[in-house]
């Protein structure tokens, strides 16, 4: 592929800044989206992939699979697709800072760097294997260490890549493809599990014995088992026993020594049972503790916000993530970007890629303790649990549990909190249920949110507060915010940039109307 020049627009939306790296089957750009105005990754992948209706398929449903991905240690995917002329490219997080792989250029580093890093690696596939996904492929070049102020070691480990040594079969740099009756299994020598040279079926717990590996080249400065040929290297991995601790090791070496011996065991039951539990070994081996991350509360107590504001849109760092929390009483339904559903106007500068959506296809409105969806003489038809809905005509009434198509494809699923006649319900979720939804979950809230990062849903129904609390309310005409009851009131202004835990929450306020996004 020949390079893109800066300031290329990519796919309409991704503005080049600058080239990072270039392999056999990708190259990876600095990109600014501007449709959420932040800096990504832009990886495009070489034109024999595109060209491929095999595996742009399969880069697809992986591509979707790892956007669902919100763990802090994993490398976020916000988009994935095609271009007109058929190039296949995936957005993701720009983390920048170095890789794991360069860390250990010099040598071994710090115990406690390596018990953290590692078992950063794992929280990170503890979400992903709880999702069904396996990443294959873990090794120090996928794991990328981003600059953190205040985290005890410096840097952070984020975990990238998933799915693309399934996606990519033996194309992958770096990699080795074995051959067997069932396909192919691929993998990086270094780090391939003994039943990943045996062409057999993985699980889990392959990923857990590359962290093995990894955290042993972390602790002693080259991995366990090195060799001329990739036969005899196979032969190692499969049958040797793991080289053993240097005699006078560091206290923390000798703690940790187990916990990779019982990483690297030939047989796969005879391994760690899950990521959880080699990440809780390793911290009770080093005394590292990973913080939990917090969850954040996105609330808006007062029915009078609905009254003084437009509308209030909250969108976390994750841009067009897994996570998008909206606070208003209509909701348009329609293409804004590949996003479906956003309570702002259309723009002309939004993209087009979808057909089967308009930019401005339906409408959800709230009544007192119910809602109604209506069609706004869509090319393609809105229905309702499959009943077509009459264009331009009389809005219908939404139930808790209802479905809701967009054309032939785009489908969700419409939740609300039981109410009072006349009352507003507590939240309202919308949440897409179609094979293209990319993972991302559209949430109408209307009075209140819980934002967690947990493995089975990025929004909850409201709990109790914990950690952070972001509460906005309508005062005089104007939007304010606070931490808790006790402190001043401060006026959110364009541009403003709030903190809770991990997440990063950022105020934009349109021509009309407020959005906190």
């Amino acid at each position: 592929m020949d390079d893109l020049a800066s300031g290329t627009l990519y796919a309409g939306r991704y503005a080049v800044v600058r080239l990072l790296g270039r392999g056999a089957v990708k190259q990876v750009y600095l990109a600014y989206d501007r449709l959420t105005q932040t800096q990504v990754a832009l990886a495009r992948l070489a034109d024999r992939f595109g060209a491929d209706a095999s595996v742009g398929a399969r880069f697809s449903r992986e591509a979707r699979a790892s956007s669902a991905l919100t763990s802090p240690f994993t490398v976020r995917v916000f988009d994935a697709g095609k271009t007109a002329d058929g190039e296949r490219y995936l957005v993701s997080e720009a983390v920048l800072g170095r890789g794991l792989d360069a860390a250990l250029a010099t040598g071994p580093v710090a115990p406690a760097a390596a018990a953290t890093w590692a078992a950063e690696v794992l929280s990170a596939l503890e979400e992903a294997h709880a999702r069904g996904l396996v990443h294959r492929d873990v090794k120090p070049e996928n794991v990328m260490l981003a600059p953190a102020a205040g985290d005890p070691v410096g840097e952070v480990a984020r975990l990238m890549d998933f799915g693309l040594a399934k996606i990519l079969d033996q194309s992958l740099e770096g990699s080795v493809a074995v051959h067997t009756a069932a396909g192919v299994v691929m993998g990086t020598p270094d780090y391939m599990s003994p039943e990943q040279w045996a062409g057999a079926a993985l699980d889990g717990r392959a990923d857990l014995y590359a962290v093995g590996v990894m955290l042993y080249e972390m602790l002693l400065g080259r991995p366990p088992f090195e060799a001329p040929t990739l036969l005899a290297l196979a032969a190692l991995h499969c049958h040797a026993e793991v080289p053993p601790f240097p005699a006078d090791a560091a206290p923390m070496l000798a703690a940790l020594e187990p916990v990779v011996r019982r990483a690297l065991a030939k047989r796969p039951e005879q391994r760690w049972p899950s990521a959880v539990a080699m990440r809780a070994a390793i911290e009770s081996a080093s005394g590292v503790r990973l913080p939990t991350p917090p969850t954040v509360r996105a609330l808006i107590p007062d029915d009078d916000v609905l009254d003084a504001l437009d509308h209030v849109e909250l969108m976390c760092d994750a841009g067009v993530g897994p996570v998008q929390v909206l606070a208003t009483p209509r909701l348009f339904l329609g293409r804004t970007g590949h996003i479906v559903a956003r309570c702002l106007p259309p723009s002309d500068d939004n993209d087009r890629r979808a057909r089967s959506v308009s930019r401005r296809h339906a409408r959800v409105d709230w009544h007192g303790g119910y809602a109604t969806l209506a069609d706004l003489r869509s090319a393609s038809g809105t229905s309702l649990n499959g009943r077509s809905l009459s264009p331009g005509g009389e809005p219908s009434r939404l139930e808790h549990g209802d479905e809701i198509g967009l054309g032939p494809h785009v489908r969700f699923l419409f939740e609300h909190a039981a109410t009072s006649p006349g009352a507003l319900p507590a939240w309202a979720r919308l949440t897409r249920l179609d094979r293209h939804a990319l993972g991302v979950s559209h949430v109408l809230v209307l009075t209140e949110a819980t934002v967690s990062r947990a493995h089975d849903a990025a929004i909850v129904a409201p709990r109790d507060a914990h950690d952070a609390t972001l509460i906005l309310r309508a005062r005089n005409g104007r939007l304010v915010a606070l931490r808790d009851e006790t402190e001043m009131p401060v006026e959110l202004f364009d541009g403003q940039r709030w903190q809770l835990g991990d997440t990063t929450w950022t105020v934009a306020m349109p021509q009309q109307g407020v959005s906190a996004r």
